[in-house]
């Protein structure tokens, strides 16, 4: 009988994973060393240490990096605050709703960062609706471009991963272990401290990471509300622009410290995880209690409340579409279509662009997708090893770093593609495919290898074996993740803000242009296509291939 071998048995499998390691090895290790390189580059080709020294001397430098610091920590923490409650009121309590609230949060995750900012604007701004009907009354808001601002906005925002976290954590424990320290006589306190919380830190420290590396990489909520507080992102982003045809060293300084922020915290959490591993029966969740009156009511309101106001900004953004405007002043009350119809038809061209580079990534994506995803798996060697590693680096890359990398790699030399739509898709291509992958790769675990080696001991060829056993049952995964990575990839802004340019202005960046020119209506109607563009495709997919939200529907 056929055994799958290795890849030096299958030529086929082995040039394709040459190719792939290649490509990864081109287009990003590649412009990540360029990057690292610049940061250490001086004036006569030498190494130079300067930009470090620079960026740690300066204060304006020094205040971005412990900016950014303490604005990933505080978000984090408000994140597992506010996640990790509405997780513990959905799996360990019936309520009424109580199944919508599981769902309903992970809507925001396909809310762009530029439509969640514009609408806060609008909502908390200076001369937005709350200021506006509280300001009479002899009430004033701390001010949205503050602190208090950015930690409000971004937990609101990334709350969903620690929430998704802990709640697939708190699904998989058994209830055994609970039930036995309660016969042991201990009361509730110690045994939620001493056994339930233990069981769940690496759920905890996973969601945790996923908040942070998100918030320290964001550009769109700090650009539009943190100007008197800058992080590294932004100004990064600032200092790119800045240098244009000049210095690069401090701008890719501070792109790299980035990156070590993302692969020291990705680091810690594989740390903290791989000492807190259980083994547990899985399927015996602890049963949730029904509540019942006053504590019923209280508990719906309180998780309705929270989910209310992180899906607060898609309902801003349809309301001021039609609201008529007199440059940056709102006329509610009022009613009209001129908004939406200049971006849908007197203005389109970003809403084409984002789509016809939404579907080259994908497309491109999904195959090499699907690819990668057979040969980790299957062709296990040290080749398809280090394939793995390469292919989740991106998660710990912001776009900006990436945007930043890519351009200053191929701006000049043998292989020019700044100035062409190229190198936005290969960004977008690059930020999302680790995500398909690993949609690939969790059906592939779940096959047999003997189908395929009896596919091919009757005489079928690997290829056509892979097309007619594997391909088969890794579709329904590998087309949802498809369509998740075609649609977060219409709502990319901080890589795209880096590399666009005149001409291929895509729907987050017009979003973003308009905002800054305080024409928040417009701004809201393009948000409205954005959002459209991203729900009817999401919702057909759903109806069609039963594609699932999350992993806790």
């Amino acid at each position: 009988m056929v055994v799958l071998g290795t890849l030096r048995r299958d030529p086929v499998w082995l040039a394709l994973a040459a190719v792939s390691l290649v490509s990864l090895g081109l287009f990003l290790l590649w412009p990540l060393a360029t990057m690292f390189g610049k940061s250490l580059a001086s004036g006569d080709g030498g190494i130079d240490f300067g930009g470090y020294g620079r960026f740690f001397a300066e204060r304006s430098y020094r205040q971005a990096f412990f900016n950014t610091l303490i604005l990933g920590a505080a978000v984090t923490l408000c994140s597992l605050a506010v996640g990790g409650g509405l997780a513990v009121a959905v799996a360990r309590c019936k309520f009424p709703l109580a199944t919508l609230v599981a769902i309903l949060p992970l809507v925001t995750l396909v809310i762009p960062d530029v439509v969640v900012a514009a609408s806060w604007v609008v909502l908390l701004g200076k001369q937005g609706l709350v200021n506006s009907f509280l300001r009479p009354l002899g009430i004033e808001l701390p001010s949205l471009y503050s602190w208090w601002g950015l930690v409000l906005v971004m937990t609101l925002n990334n709350y969903v991963y620690a929430f998704v976290a802990v709640l697939v954590g708190l699904r998989s424990m058994d209830r055994n272990l609970e039930e036995a320290a309660q016969s042991l006589g201990r009361p509730p306190g110690p045994v939620v401290f001493g056994v339930t919380l233990p069981m769940l830190l690496p759920s905890i420290f996973g969601g945790a990471m996923i908040v942070f590396t998100h918030v320290i990489g964001s550009f769109g909520v700090p650009a539009i509300i943190g100007a008197r507080t800058p992080v590294l992102a932004v100004k990064a982003y600032h200092e790119f622009v800045n240098e244009m045809g000049g210095s690069a060293q401090m701008q890719t300084t501070m792109a790299s410290m980035l990156v070590l922020l993302g692969a020291a915290a990705l680091l810690f959490q594989k740390l903290v995880v791989e000492r807190r591993q259980y083994q547990m029966e899985a399927g015996r969740a602890p049963l949730a209690v029904t509540l019942t009156g006053w504590r019923a009511g209280a508990a719906t309101a309180g998780v309705l409340g929270i989910v209310a106001l992180s899906l607060a900004p898609a309902v801003v953004a349809v309301i001021t579409a039609f609201t008529p405007a007199v440059g940056p002043v709102l006329r509610y009350g009022g009613f009209t279509l001129d908004h939406l119809l200049h971006a849908a038809l007197r203005a389109p061209d970003p809403l084409y662009h984002s789509l016809f580079l939404a579907t080259v990534a994908t497309l491109a994506g999904s195959l090499f997708a699907i690819v990668t995803a057979y040969l980790i798996v299957k062709r296990r060697s040290g080749l398809t090893h280090v394939l793995d590693i390469l292919v989740a680096l991106p998660l710990t890359i912001a776009g900006t770093v990436l945007g930043i990398a890519l351009i200053n790699t191929f701006g000049s030399g043998w292989l020019i593609l700044t100035g062409s739509w190229t190198i936005m898709a290969l960004a977008y291509f690059l930020r999302r495919v680790p995500t398909s992958v690993r949609a690939a790769i969790g059906p592939l675990h779940n096959l047999k290898d003997s189908l395929e080696e009896a596919s091919m001991s009757l005489g079928v060829n690997p290829i056509r074996s892979f097309f007619k056993v594997v391909l088969p049952t890794i579709w329904p995964a590998a087309a949802a993740a498809a369509v998740l990575m075609w649609v977060t990839t219409l709502s990319e802004l901080s890589a795209t803000v880096v590399l666009y340019f005149g001409g291929m202005s895509t729907m987050p960046i017009e979003i973003f242009q308009q905002v800054d020119s305080d024409r928040l209506a417009l701004a809201c109607a393009y948000s409205v296509l954005l959002i459209l563009t991203i729900f009817i495709p999401l919702a057909l997919a759903r109806w069609k291939m039963g594609l699932k939200v999350g992993a806790i529907e």
